[in-house]
This record gives structure tokens, sequence and C-alpha cells, in this order.
């Protein structure tokens, strides 16, 4: 597993690896060895799985605030935002960015699963966005961007960009492909703009340099199976109840 916010004592801020097994959960009635795995990586890391409240990630840009426990999955949805404490929100990824927000004064903590379709629609902005509603102060937000496909791995048909990527088909985060009809796209370089753009310190923006795609051992990745994995890590943040 890889830890992030190590400087809040009170936060766990986690990512699940491959040899952690595969998170991802369609139906939580059938797939049990998914949720035997989460139930062991939250033991690992001192969660009662019963305080778990997962997404079940639709590569959209919907934000849920979690409140209790009542509900552990929520479908559709690509973000969630909590200031309660005890509770543990989580989504898978596999290529996507984690996204991991913590404002210490109010209290509160979100993630938010950032793949380029949830990307290029303001899945970070909109999470911030929540977040404020809910009481944080932007100023004061830390983000901490986990591992995801870096630019040298991610491709797209340079005939798509601009209708996929509006605004963000810029040349600052476009580079050259091997591939005449093709580019290379730099999700990272986007979230983090745009986080700044809502209002984010860029002192309190962190991001981890490991590409998901390049390193076969150590992460799963949905583009490096071409789009077919069915296997994901596991993303978590919450502020312990003691």
């Amino acid at each position: 597993m890889m830890k992030f916010l190590h400087q809040y004592p009170d936060i766990i801020a986690t990512i699940s690896l491959q040899n952690d097994g595969n998170m991802k959960i369609r139906d939580p009635q059938i797939d049990r060895e998914a949720v035997n795995k989460r139930r062991a990586f939250c033991a690992a890391n001192s969660i009662p799985y019963k305080d778990l409240v997962s997404g079940l990630v639709a590569h959209r840009t919907e934000v849920a605030v979690v409140d209790d426990v009542e509900r552990n999955f929520y479908k559709d949805v690509d973000a969630l935002v909590t200031k309660e404490k005890g509770i543990y929100i989580a989504l898978t990824v596999a290529d996507c960015f984690p996204v991991f927000f913590y404002e210490p004064k109010s209290g509160i903590v979100a993630i938010a699963h950032a793949g380029w379709r949830g990307i290029v629609k303001e899945i970070v902005g909109k999470t911030i966005s929540v977040m404020v509603a809910q009481g944080a102060d932007p100023c004061e937000i830390r983000v901490v961007l986990g591992p995801g496909i870096s630019q040298a791995n991610f491709e797209f048909h340079f005939e798509e960009i601009i209708s996929e990527f509006g605004h963000y088909s810029q040349d600052k985060y476009i580079s050259k492909s091997s591939s005449l009809d093709k580019v290379k796209i730099n999700l990272q370089q986007m979230i983090l703009d745009q986080a700044q753009d809502h209002g984010i310190a860029p002192i309190h923006i962190n991001y981890c340099v490991e590409c998901t795609f390049d390193d076969d051992e150590k992460f799963f990745s949905a583009r490096r199976h071409n789009g077919e994995s069915f296997s994901a890590m596991l993303c978590v943040i919450g502020m312990s109840a003691e």
C-alpha cells in the first residue's frame, strides 16, 4: 500500500497496490472475493470495514456527501465528501488518478476518481465546490494526487482531441506521439491546474510521479490491458474517530 498526508496523524489516506489484490466491485452481492480483499486491506489500515463507504465509479462527475454509514455503496458516484469522523470514503482506480482532499480547519475530507472524462467535466473543481458548500475554506484545502497514467503513456486520437477535451485541448497539455494520428495528453497537469483554478494554493498541492501503466508489478492498469481490465486499486481517506 501507499500512504499520503503523513503530516496529519488523525488522517488515513491510502491506496492499495496490486499485491493487495483486486478491489473492484460492480455488485457487492456477487464480487465476494473483492469484498474480502477490501476487508483485509481495511484491517491492515485499522479501518473498521463497516465504516467504509464506497463510490461505484462511472467516469462521470457525480459528487456525494456522506453523513453516515447507512449506505456502504453509492452507485455511479466519482467523488465523495464527508466531515464525519470515523467514516472512511473510498473509490477504485486503475490508471485514473485518485485525488485526496483534506481541509484541516473544518475537518472535511474528500476523494475523487479523476479519469479523462471526469477531468474535462471538472470533477476536481466540482469536488472542491462541494467541500466549500460543506464549510471548507479553499485556501486551506490540501490536495494530493496519487499514482495514475503518465503523459508518456496516455495517447489519444488527434482528430478527437478538440471535441472531447474542449478547453483542455491546449498545447501545454499535449505532446507529439510516435503515431501521426495520435497525441499524448498530460492528465496530471490538467488536474493540478483545475485545483489551482478553484482556489487551491500551489504550496498545498502534492502529487505522485509514479505511472500506473509503466509498473506492471505494482499497479493495476486498465489501459495496459486495452481497457478490459476488471482489476483496480482501492483508495481511501478518512478521519480517525479517536
